[in-house]
């Protein structure tokens, strides 16, 4: 039951500088918890902290922007 519900949630791939990827790589085997796990926290605070949850699409920036940046002005 538990493997069919992790393919059927989307999947990305991100590229971290090695610095980055070092330290998260850390804490998690301080941790004890995997890097996946750790990642997906962090998404979820920023999501959290950022209002990101509450988003509708009638909301979202009709101009697109660069690799998630945001625009000037």
């Amino acid at each position: 039951m538990h493997s069919s519900f992790v393919s059927a949630m989307p999947r990305i791939t991100i590229a971290l500088n090695e610095k980055d990827h070092r330290a998260l790589k850390l804490l998690s085997l301080r941790d004890k918890r995997r890097l996946s796990e750790l990642i997906d926290e962090a998404i979820k605070i920023y999501l959290t902290s950022t209002g990101g949850y509450g988003l509708s699409i009638s909301e979202a920036n009709s101009e697109p922007t660069d690799r998630g940046q945001r625009p000037n002005g």
